[in-house]
C-alpha cells in the first residue's frame, strides 16, 4: 500500500497528465478589479473535505501566492487529493480535444452554477484514480484523487463530485468569469 508520499506524488503525476496546465496563465477575474492569486484551497475547507470522503485531511495551500493545494489524508491509506486551475476560455470541450484520449471512464456531471463538468474515473486494483473537471465561466478548477486499494468506488466519485460543487460555489461567490 502507497504512503501518504508516494499517493501524493502519484496525485501530482496524474495532474500533469490529465491537465494542460501552465503556470504562466493569469490568475482568473473577478468583475471589475483583478483578483489576488487563485487557489483552489480557497474554495473548501477540512471539514467539507472530512465530509466529502469520511477521513480527515491535511490541507497545504503552499505559501502567500503559491497556487499549490494538495490535501492529504491525516490516517495512513486514505485517499490523497491535489486541486489546481486554468483559465482556458475555449471550454472544457477544447480540453479534453486537446488530451486525446484518456485512460478511464469519462462522464459530463451536473454541478450546481458550473457551465460545464466532467469526471474521469479509472478504478485499477491498486488504486482509484479520478479526475474532476469544473468551468465556471474562463476558470477551469481541476481535482485529481489517489485512493489506495482497497477503495470504494462510488464514495469517490460522490467525494469528487463534492469538491467539485465546493469549488463552483466558491467560483460563483467570488463571481468569476
Amino acid at each position: 500500500m502507497p504512503d501518504r508520499r508516494t499517493a501524493a506524488a502519484l496525485v501530482l503525476l496524474l495532474s500533469a497528465a490529465l491537465t494542460a496546465c501552465s503556470g504562466d496563465d493569469p490568475p482568473p477575474k473577478p468583475h471589475g478589479d483583478p483578483a489576488p492569486v487563485w487557489n483552489p484551497c480557497d474554495g473548501i475547507t477540512p471539514e467539507q473535505a472530512q465530509q466529502a470522503f469520511g477521513t480527515a485531511f491535511t490541507i497545504d495551500d503552499g505559501e502567500e501566492g503559491d497556487l499549490r493545494c494538495v490535501l492529504t489524508p491525516v490516517e495512513e491509506g486514505g485517499p490523497a487529493l491535489e486541486a489546481n486551475y486554468q483559465v482556458f476560455p475555449s471550454g472544457l470541450d477544447a480540453v479534453f480535444a486537446g488530451m486525446g484520449t484518456v485512460a478511464g471512464e469519462t462522464r459530463v456531471v451536473d454541478v450546481a452554477g458550473a457551465d460545464d463538468a466532467r469526471l474521469v474515473v479509472n478504478a485499477e486494483t491498486t488504486s482509484l484514480l479520478i479526475s474532476g473537471f469544473v468551468q465556471n465561466g474562463d476558470l477551469i478548477q481541476t481535482v485529481n484523487l489517489v485512493d489506495p486499494a482497497p477503495f470504494d468506488r462510488a464514495a469517490g466519485v460522490r467525494g469528487v463530485r463534492r469538491v467539485l460543487a465546493a469549488f463552483s460555489a466558491h467560483a460563483v461567490a467570488e463571481k468569476v468569469e
